[in-house]
């Protein structure tokens, strides 16, 4: 009777060790999702833009405090990082001697910041306004840029004119085609193959409304781009969220990822939190469908 007890509670024990090692669920660490922010402007000019009102190293302070309010502010779940993003070709009304309504910046200052990117760590965006350019015509002169590991691309439809220039940039709301983006995704493609660039870049596409990217369902992807539609309107929140869904929404996440511009200026106050670019909050009765990964602060 004794000998069948103690058989009895062996059994139990190895049974509860079993179901121990059973039911105990396997802990897997969260991986952080990545948030990327950019001040945007032209060095030395503060009309343009947050990243022209100050000197280069005001700048790295004041990016670095946004990452700290936005680290707090997201609870620390999501990987901050921070980037220059650079208007290189400006639009403008004179037509210059190229008569493409644009003035380019110097390659010295930008080279300065590049280097600065570097040092901490920051991605640096080359931010091409059209004029009479094609996507591909604006690319071909920076592509040089890109043997930097920090250094990615952006475009911008906004202050695209025909070719016969029948008015100055910004009387309109220019717009590209597909064909041109892919064209200039192609070259790009091309040079990262040709010279051994194994980095994924980085393009972004600015608009705020359908029209300035034409025929969206026929833009091609690459493997070694990733695109970013990134909605740039102003306005009161709930306006500029209602854009973003409808131009950026879950049907193109396949193609792109979404980018969100803050306009200090011109945006209708209160300026929208982190929580509400990030939808994690509604904005009124209005709220982000989709998360976006890229905030640039103008």
């Amino acid at each position: 009777m004794i000998k069948t007890f103690k058989i009895f509670l062996s059994l139990i024990f190895i049974t509860q060790i079993l179901f121990a090692n059973i039911s105990k669920p396997t802990i897997q660490k969260e991986e952080k999702g990545e948030v990327l922010i950019g001040y945007y402007g032209r060095p030395h000019a503060a009309s343009l833009g947050i990243l022209g009102e100050n000197n280069i190293d005001e700048l790295v302070k004041k990016m670095k405090k946004k990452k700290a309010y936005f680290d707090k502010e997201l609870n620390y779940k999501m990987d901050v990082k921070l980037a220059f993003h650079i208007i290189y070709s400006l639009a403008t009304k004179d037509p210059g001697r190229k008569k493409d309504y644009l003035l380019t910046m110097s390659d010295s200052i930008l080279m300065k910041y590049i280097k600065r990117a570097q040092k901490e760590n920051f991605l640096v965006f080359i931010d091409l306004q059209l004029g009479t350019q094609t996507p591909a015509e604006a690319i071909k002169p920076v592509l040089k840029y890109l043997k930097y590991e920090n250094v990615h691309l952006a475009i911008d439809p906004e202050f695209k004119i025909p070719k016969h220039r029948g008015y100055p940039p910004g009387k309109y709301i220019g717009h590209i085609f597909a064909w041109q983006l892919n064209e200039a995704q192609d070259l790009i493609s091309d040079y990262l193959i040709a010279n051994n660039i194994i980095q994924r870049k980085k393009l972004i596409v600015h608009m705020f409304h359908k029209r300035m990217l034409r025929n969206k369902d026929e833009v091609k992807t690459h493997d070694n781009i990733e695109l970013i539609y990134n909605i740039d309107g102003h306005g009161t929140g709930q306006v500029k969220v209602k854009i973003y869904n409808g131009l950026y929404a879950i049907s193109q996440t396949n193609k792109a990822v979404g980018g969100f511009k803050i306009f200090y200026n011109n945006d209708k106050k209160p300026i929208m939190t982190p929580k509400q670019i990030m939808g994690l909050e509604p904005v009124g009765n209005q709220k982000i469908m989709v998360k976006p990964y890229y905030i640039n602060y103008h």
